[in-house]
Formats: C-alpha cells, sequence, structure tokens
C-alpha cells in the first residue's frame, strides 16, 4: 500500500512537470509528507527529479543549449545557494518562505499579464540584470528552502519563445542542480541515510510515466496557451508558499 502511494504521488507530480516543465517536487511533496517524513521525501526525491529531469532534458532538445545563459545562472544559482546556506542559520526559515512566496506571486502576475498582451516587457529590458537576479536570488532560496523553480522558470519563460526549448533549458538546469543535491546528500552523515527506497524505488517508474504523458499532452497546446499555463503555475506556487508560511506563523 505505501509503494502504491509512493508511485500515486510522484507519478501525479511528474505530469505536471512533464506538462509546464516543473512543479513535481511541490506537488510530491505535499503529498508524500502525510506519511514519510519530510526530510526523506525531500531527500529522496531527488533521485527520481534527477531521473525525470534528464529524460525531460532529452525528450525536448532541439540542438540548442542555450549554454551561454544556463552556464551563467547555474554558476550565479552556485554562488546564491552557498550565501543561502549559510544565512540558514541566522535567518527564519518561515519568514523567508513567506517573502519567497510573496515575490513569485506578484511576478508570476506580471508574467501572466505579460503573456496576455496586457502589460509591455519590463524585465527583460535589461537581461543581464534580470539573469544575476535569477542566478543569486533563485540560488539563495535553493540554499534556504530548496525552492529555486519559479525562478528560473519566470526568466525563459520570458526569454525563450519556444516550448520545447523552454523545457529543455529548465530541465538541464534542474538536471546540474540536482546533482548537487544528491552529491551533497551522500557526503553528509546525517542525510545519506534518509534516501527511502519506497519512495525511490517507486518513485522512478512513477516518474518516467507521469513525464511522458504529460509531455505528450503539452504538445497539442498552442505555444501562447502553454506559456500562459506556465504563468498561473508560477502564481499557484507563490500561493502555496504564502500559505505554507502563514499558517506556521498564525
Amino acid at each position: 500500500m505505501i509503494q502504491l502511494f509512493s508511485f500515486i504521488s510522484v507519478f501525479l507530480g511528474w505530469l505536471i512537470q512533464g506538462f509546464i516543465g516543473f512543479g513535481s517536487s511541490i506537488v510530491s511533496t505535499s503529498i508524500l509528507v502525510l506519511i514519510f517524513d519530510v526530510k526523506e521525501v525531500i531527500v529522496s526525491l531527488s533521485i527520481t527529479a534527477l531521473v525525470g529531469t534528464t529524460l525531460l532534458a532529452i525528450s525536448t532538445y532541439k540542438g540548442k543549449w542555450y549554454l551561454k545563459e544556463s552556464i551563467a545562472i547555474l554558476t550565479l544559482s552556485f554562488i546564491g545557494a552557498f550565501i543561502g546556506s549559510f544565512l540558514l542559520e541566522y535567518l527564519n526559515i518561515t519568514f523567508v518562505e513567506l517573502i519567497f512566496g510573496i515575490v513569485v506571486l506578484f511576478t508570476g502576475i506580471y508574467d501572466f499579464l505579460f503573456q496576455k498582451g496586457i502589460i509591455k516587457q519590463i524585465l527583460i529590458r535589461n537581461k543581464t540584470l534580470f539573469l544575476i537576479f535569477t542566478g543569486v536570488f533563485g540560488g539563495v532560496m535553493s540554499g534556504l528552502i530548496g525552492a529555486s523553480g519559479p525562478i528560473h522558470v519566470l526568466y525563459f519563460n520570458q526569454v525563450l519563445k519556444d516550448k520545447e526549448h523552454f523545457k529543455f533549458v529548465v530541465s538541464f538546469i534542474f538536471s546540474v542542480l540536482n546533482v548537487e543535491r544528491i552529491i551533497f546528500y551522500l557526503y553528509s552523515e546525517n542525510l545519506r541515510e534518509l534516501f527511502n527506497l519506497d519512495i525511490i524505488l517507486w518513485g522512478i517508474p512513477a516518474t518516467v510515466l507521469g513525464m511522458y504523458i504529460g509531455h505528450k499532452l503539452s504538445l497539442k497546446l498552442p505555444v501562447k496557451v502553454f506559456k500562459e499555463i506556465v504563468s498561473v503555475a508560477i502564481i499557484l506556487t507563490g500561493i502555496v508558499f504564502i500559505l505554507k508560511s502563514l499558517g506556521e506563523i498564525l
């Protein structure tokens, strides 16, 4: 029964990520923590995440790597993650999640209004500053609360016009960051014991199936509709973080 629960939880998360390019960790984690320890879930899902992001990157690769932007964002993300890990000892994480949720919510609303053609593009006017913000802020949030996805997604949803290119670059970056996470978990004596086979062994086939179905479904969507759905997903992510942090504060 536990194994089936793991399969369904991870499948639902990757059905969404296969469709829009991100979101599996939020969905799967929210369900799995109902019966598993939250640290076990986070550590174990790093394995399924690496499998999923790698397969999604391969599935959406069209011959363009966007290496200049990808390497820049990854480098800045690594620096930001180091800063975030250092600040972890001094900051109130619940408050950080609240601020992160607010930032994600409002940037998501901006992105949605831009994709709908209601407002003009603002963030991309200074692409270098936007890239630096994406890398550093996303990295800091990754180090503090393990969440940087919505920030990276926002940047590439603004910059890239093709949905397959968008999914490839985001998945490529997530794959590299997942490798970093797994190495860190394996290096830590306390964390390496948290890998749960009930999640991993059942989560891997669920990841493959969910990613495949979600990606196939997204191919039928017009690019404009796809990008609007991504914007809505960013907004919902911000709301989730806000409600979660307010629930802990209140």
